[in-house]
């Protein structure tokens, strides 16, 4: 399978080099001083969970061509680069399948009728990380596998395909019928606890030693997690809703001090809100808007993201 990344960033550059490794066709899309280390050092990433340093030089392009023939593009840009990225996918004539690895919380109206010609996949990564220099430091996020849909929830054998493909390169991968849902539901968890650190000044550690500010967090994604079901949307997967809908409030609390001092917090969740500060903010508005068409009440929510969403 001929694959590009568009995008090579942490989440880019850790699946294209797992996936190289395995022996698939990969290309990494960068540009300006990422793309010219890139091609001069390869891609460097240390897996910290299992001390494992991989260095290799994936092969690399700045750009997306009109005649370029991909089996399989990967997106993996931020949110506020999507809209730019979408004109050179839609110029794009021989590449039929697209892979949106990324928050969005949107409906996906705006990329069905863009991509009309395209099969869209939605997906979300189960790694994260920080980037020191051009070399990224990962850890795979044990609550979160890495998940992939089909836009209207079938299952069929190139998500299978997919599914085979990304457990051979090593992470975990799990298939789901309702991808629009599981990013709804990850954009309420992330844009809460995003707003929550910023408020500790960036400083996961620092938020789990504040258990009024955890208390805070927790109930603001109760009340967003209400909201979306009152709107009929599924809460999903299942292990988030139980953390924040059936564990009473104490236990998600503890729970999420002691993972804010982990992995989790310190590796996975909040080097990437300090880095892509601008679009956990714009996923915290687009939230907002999900909870202002829902008939329930999410006073915490709205304080917390509002609060966030005003800062520059």
């Amino acid at each position: 399978m001929k694959i590009l990344f568009y995008g090579a960033g942490i989440i880019g550059s850790v699946y294209a080099l797992k996936l190289f490794e395995i022996g698939c066709n990969v290309t990494l899309l960068a540009r300006d001083a990422r793309l010219q280390f890139l091609r001069a050092h390869g891609v460097m990433l240390n897996n910290i969970s299992i001390n494992e340093a991989v260095s290799l030089k994936v092969p690399v392009t700045d750009k997306l061509n009109e005649n370029d023939k991909y089996d399989l593009i990967i997106v993996t840009v931020r949110l506020e680069q999507l809209k730019e990225v979408v004109p050179f996918l839609k110029k794009n004539k021989y590449s039929p399948c697209i892979l949106f690895m990324l928050n969005n919380p949107d409906d996906m109206d705006y990329l069905t009728n863009e991509l009309s010609d395209k099969k869209i996949l939605l997906g979300f990564p189960g790694i994260g990380g920080t980037c020191h220099q051009e070399y990224i430091e990962y850890v795979q996020i044990k609550q979160q596998v890495t998940t992939l849909g089909n836009i209207e929830g079938s299952v069929d054998d190139k998500i299978k395909e997919l599914k085979i493909m990304f457990q051979k390169a090593g992470f975990k991968t799990a298939i789901c019928r309702n991808m629009q849902a599981w990013l709804k539901t990850h954009a309420v968890f992330i844009s809460c606890i995003s707003a929550a650190i910023i408020k500790e000044d960036g400083r996961s550690v620092q938020l789990a030693k504040n258990k009024s500010g955890v208390r805070e967090m927790v109930i603001a994604v109760r009340e967003g997690f209400n909201a979306l079901k009152s709107l009929g949307i599924p809460v999903i997967p299942v292990n988030i809703k139980t953390i924040f809908l059936v564990m009473p409030l104490w236990f998600s609390v503890r729970y999420w001090q002691k993972s804010l001092q982990g992995e989790t917090g310190t590796l996975a969740i909040a080097p990437h809100v300090n880095a892509a500060k601008e679009e956990m903010q714009l996923v915290a508005e687009k939230v907002l808007q999900i909870m202002h068409s829902s008939p329930g009440k999410t006073p915490t929510l709205e304080k917390l993201l509002s609060e966030f969403t005003g800062l520059k």
